[in-house]
């Protein structure tokens, strides 16, 4: 890149003013500020093309780029592993595309219009998980799952942390990673097994594994792996008995039609709301939550910001603040913080909180009998394929993992022909779990259509003849 060139779509940062900032930080280099970051996962070979100055032709050039993406305009998509396509009410978008809620990051005493949109999302939220207290949204659920263990070690004092093997992922990572830049590379974080046939939690080795020393016992329900989790109540009445804290990882969506972690026991809730209303948008379109009972041991260790409302001085009329309990948070005590907060999702509230207003309790269980109902249906005309199996027989929601290890062909070698066929596939497990070889987690929402399942099984039959 010619060092005369200005280009009007990347920031310029001058030299002086950059070096100064440097030798503020003491750092030599910028690679010092992100020495975090493993040297596999950055990136330093740019070779930027000649700069596009005019803005029409910059969005044409974009527009060429992204059209090469097979995206769910332009395929059938069945691939889910924690954010998965569902339908967005014009409703939601309407909302959303107003002017006031462009800069919908926070929001201050005079905005009482998004004070009060956040209100009703907790309000709306605490209806829907059986819980109380609901801060502004974290980052994304990893976050938040991180967020929820350092608070059952703050209230248990303990450390170990008892985390179901069947929990997302990726979302565990990110926790990880979390509480390792917090609390130093100590991260006492312990999996509990889950029965191969089933998909649920095997019960007698987290009983093995309970002690005085867990903080905490964390499940997800539904599982990554799609299965309900039966044993929940059991689970958590297991972990208090031990004294540790129950904290249950929930997709909302499924809420319509199983019992909210508030009603079988969970101290704490948490995961993602990307599922209420928010188009899936290339990693963003995602927003943690974290909930407790109303019990002020547990409010208080939450993090973030909330909003209250009670009445002003005039009769009749609510004011909206997000001052409740301001002096539990970072931005009041500073380095007395049990934990900081930084950017949040608040625009994604705005989302959740218009798709729930519009959906109401009949339009949630509709959705959730919707899915378990087309997940059956997919199960059934799948596993009558000659060589493919479902490979848990417990009950399931979104998520079905299927077992093609009979049919000859690997997983990547389906999705491939899939794709051609202008269907994106599921997600091979075999690239997370070395004990799921040519298995696939297939995904099937509200979207899918009885022929959307038809014609992906007809494809499927066909690549494995």
């Amino acid at each position: 890149m010619s060092n005369n060139i200005v280009y009007p779509y990347i920031p310029n940062t001058v030299p002086e003013i950059k070096k100064e900032m440097m030798d503020a930080v003491n750092a030599g280099s910028e690679r010092e500020i992100f020495e975090v970051i493993p040297d596999h996962l950055l990136y330093n070979d740019f070779e930027f093309p000649e700069p596009i100055l005019d803005e029409y032709s910059l969005k044409r050039h974009t527009e060429e780029l992204l059209d090469k993406n097979a995206n769910l305009g332009t395929h059938l998509c069945f691939l889910g592993a924690g954010c998965a396509p569902h339908f967005i009410p014009a409703t939601v978008d309407e909302v959303l595309k107003r002017g006031e809620l462009v800069t919908a990051y926070t929001s201050d005493l005079g905005d009482q219009g998004r004070g009060q949109m956040q209100f009703e999302y907790q309000s709306l939220m605490a209806e829907l998980l059986d819980m109380d207290v609901i801060t502004f949204p974290q980052y994304d659920g990893g976050s938040s799952l991180g967020h929820a263990i350092r608070m059952t070690r703050r209230l248990t004092g303990r450390k170990k942390v008892l985390v179901a093997s069947t929990i997302n992922p990726f979302a565990l990572n990110v926790a990880q990673n979390y509480l390792s830049q917090i609390d130093g590379n100590y991260c006492d974080i312990e999996m509990i097994a889950y029965d191969r046939q089933t998909g649920l939690l095997d019960l007698k080795d987290l009983e093995a594994k309970l002690s005085d020393e867990v903080a905490g016992v964390v499940i997800e329900t539904p599982t990554f792996l799609g299965t309900i989790e039966v044993n929940a109540r059991k689970i958590g009445e297991m972990a208090k008995a031990a004294g540790a804290e129950f904290v249950v990882y929930a997709d909302p969506i499924s809420l319509g039609v199983l019992e909210a972690p508030g009603a079988y026991g969970a101290t704490i809730a948490c995961g993602d709301i990307h599922s209420l209303g928010i188009h899936m948008a290339a990693g963003a379109g995602v927003g943690g939550y974290v909930m407790v009972k109303d019990e002020y041991k547990y409010a208080k260790e939450l993090k973030d910001m909330m909003y209250a409302a009670s009445p002003t001085g005039v009769d009749g009329e609510i004011g909206f603040s997000f001052e409740a309990s301001f002096d539990r948070t970072s931005y009041e005590i500073r380095e007395k913080a049990a934990e900081f907060t930084g950017t949040s999702a608040g625009l994604w509230t705005a989302a959740a909180g218009v798709y729930l207003a519009t959906m109401g309790p009949a339009g949630m269980k509709e959705v959730g009998e919707s899915i378990i109902t087309r997940c059956a249906y997919a199960a059934k005309k799948l596993s009558a394929v000659k060589g493919v199996e479902i490979a848990l027989s417990g009950p399931a929601f979104k998520e079905l993992v299927v077992d093609f290890s009979g049919t000859g062909k690997s997983v990547q070698e389906i999705n491939d022909r899939l794709l051609e066929k202008n269907i994106i596939g599921g997600y091979d497990l075999s690239k997370i779990y070395e004990d799921q070889k040519e298995r696939m987690l297939l995904c099937v929402t509200e979207i899918h259509l009885k022929k959307d399942i038809d014609k992906l099984v007809s494809a499927i039959e066909e690549i494995v003849a």
